[in-house]
């Protein structure tokens, strides 16, 4: 009895190895989803010559991303000139307190969000702007008023990835602890804890990419680093 029983069982496994073996029930392979570039992806000149544009200073390669994110944004029916619109530029080492030396290198650039009829905030104007302004390859917020200190003026900041002289506090905006990059909002907060994107994700392009900035969303996040510790190297805004 013992023989038919242990004889069965074995006929059993050795139909289940033959079914595996010869590929009748396959398990799924995980799918590689592709990278899909993002449409308007454009790589910018390597033109660092400084140049004045409305009052401030910029690098040819800053005001060239500038430009696209224009064309982007204009072609999306935004109205807002964002040559006029510049209310801080680059290489203004001290200019404003707030900014925490994210100005003090190339690359960086603060756009008003008002009308310039009125002055009042063109709300619908700065989804638009802001996307345009990260496909052209710039780490780019809204700060909103009184974000940085009591009564501090609405406005967009944006860094442009990739330039070769961005300061080190505005380099951390885009990979350091509280960046772009990983996710988050670029402010360093005291606690240390840095506060999500609330414009969603990165904008990935392939130049990007090439030159090692990729998206860092759930990367590990490193502690310290340069522009993100719970004792800060600059003056928290």
């Amino acid at each position: 009895m013992r023989r038919v029983v242990f004889g069965g069982l074995s006929g059993v496994l050795m139909a289940l190895v033959l079914l595996l073996g010869t590929g009748a029930a396959p398990l799924p392979d995980p799918t590689v989803t592709p990278f899909v570039e993002p449409a308007g992806c454009w790589q910018p000149p390597d033109d660092y010559t400084r140049l004045w544009v409305n009052g401030a200073q910029l690098n040819a390669r800053t005001l060239a991303m500038l430009d696209h994110a224009q064309a982007l944004y204009q072609a999306q029916g935004g109205v807002i000139d964002f040559r006029l619109a510049i209310t801080q530029g680059s290489y203004n080492a001290g200019g404003v307190a707030a900014s925490f030396g994210t100005h003090d290198g190339g690359g960086a650039v603060d756009l008003s969000v008002r009308s310039r009829v009125d002055w009042s905030v063109l709300e619908d104007e700065i989804e638009p702007m802001i996307r345009a302004l990260r496909v052209a390859g710039f780490a780019a917020w809204l700060r909103d008023t009184g974000e940085l200190y009591p009564e501090s003026v609405i406005h967009i900041h944006a860094i442009a990835i990739g330039d070769r002289e961005l300061s080190e506090a505005a380099r951390a905006q885009i990979d350091g602890r509280f960046g772009y990059l990983r996710g988050f909002n670029g402010l360093p907060q005291i606690d240390g804890m840095p506060l999500p994107d609330r414009y969603g994700g990165p904008v990935i392009c392939r130049w990007m990419i090439s030159q090692g900035f990729d998206d860092m969303r759930g990367w590990p996040n490193p502690y310290p680093t340069p522009g993100g510790t719970t004792v800060p190297q600059w003056s928290i805004p």
